[in-house]
């Protein structure tokens, strides 16, 4: 009977948890893990060391209060005056409440690396070799190291105080054991995921209104369905632009000659050679090759028969030279009647113009 009653007490304090836990934002979790007991006796304490464990599952409903359920037990050992230390099984479910004492002192930090926390619980325990059970409370502090959002590594010490003859021993006190613990907890909807660990949990701005699975699956279809219909549709095909007509660069260049001079220094021949490579470019090009005369020294006639000469014996460059028809070419004197250039000495040129 009283073992029932313990076990109603614990369901209903797990169950009061769940309950406000609704309420709350989903931050569940579960622990795992492994250590030391030591209990107090009357025989040196290298004797009185033993392996225990424990495993749990709790919330945190903000970022100071939490609690979890806890189970935990395994070997105790106890010793009696000069008499070798004997060894017993046992085990305790507790209901603790979990402080967190950095954010407190410190401010709430999700981010933070180090958390320190209060544990103070309840509970019941109990020895499987001579069946002896009390009830039972704790006292401790747990370290934890914040790995990822998921996984936090954890170091708990804890006080446990429970009846008179836990250890076997009938002394009219209460006895006592201690838990040194190193274990890792895992952290419910932090966005862990295997296939995508650096994916975020949604959160929706309203928090007043839950979306359902099956909600948030219907509009993601819906999106799906609307990209595969953008990435089906065909625009139709532009009509062709009208074809234009290509032009083709024109040229101009010019052979430069002494006063009273008709011949052709051999440093002007580059700009014949520029004209007669874009006619063999361009088979179907004409040119016109001018010739002039400045204005400054001689009279109009004499400047015209001199400006004629320059045209024709450039033009016979062209042909005989570098090979142009001479059908392509058009020869003709402006004497000093024109003057290209407003530098008089500049005057007395040739001007090939190609196109």
């Amino acid at each position: 009977m009283r073992i029932r009653i313990i076990l109603s007490a614990l369901f209903l304090a797990v169950a009061g948890l769940t309950a406000n836990a609704q309420e709350a934002e989903n931050n569940w979790f579960v622990q795992g893990q492994m250590g030391a007991s030591y209990s107090l006796g009357g025989t040196g304490i290298g004797k009185l060391i033993s392996p225990a464990g424990q495993i749990a599952a709790g919330k945190y409903f903000n970022p100071y209060v939490g609690a979890r359920l806890a189970l935990s037990g395994w070997r105790g050992r106890a010793g009696n005056g000069n008499k070798p230390a004997y060894g017993f099984y046992y085990g305790a479910a507790t209901v603790d409440g979990l402080f967190n004492l950095s954010s407190l002192f410190c401010g709430a930090n999700p981010e933070r690396f180090f958390n320190t926390r209060l544990v103070a619980g309840v509970g019941y325990n109990q020895t499987f070799d001579q069946g002896a059970s009390s009830f039972m409370a704790r006292l401790g502090l747990q370290a934890s190291f914040r790995l990822s959002k998921a996984f936090d590594l954890n170091v708990e010490a804890l006080a446990n105080g429970v009846s008179d003859r836990w250890n076997r021993k009938d002394d009219h006190n209460f006895d006592s054991y201690y838990n040194l613990l190193v274990g890792v907890t895992y952290k419910f909807g932090t966005g862990f995921n295997l296939k995508c660990p650096d994916c975020k949990p949604v959160v929706y701005a309203n928090k007043a209104k839950h979306y359902s699975e099956a909600y948030v699956k219907s509009l993601n279809d819906k999106i799906n369905e609307l990209q595969s219909t953008i990435d089906n549709h065909k625009c139709p095909e532009p009509e062709p632009c009208p074809e234009v007509e290509k032009t083709r660069p024109g040229i101009r260049s010019h052979v430069a000659f002494g006063l009273a001079r008709t011949n052709i220094n051999e440093d002007q021949q580059t700009n014949i050679l520029a004209v007669a490579d874009y006619m063999r470019q361009y088979p179907d090009a004409k040119a016109s090759v001018i010739g002039y005369a400045d204005k400054g020294t001689g009279t109009s006639k004499i400047n015209e028969e001199l400006a004629r000469k320059r045209a024709r014996i450039v033009a016979d460059e062209l042909i005989n030279r570098y090979g142009i028809s001479a059908d392509r070419l058009t020869v003709d004197s402006k004497g000093s009647e024109v003057q290209p250039f407003k530098t008089n000495d500049w005057n007395r040129v040739v001007i090939m113009v190609a196109e």
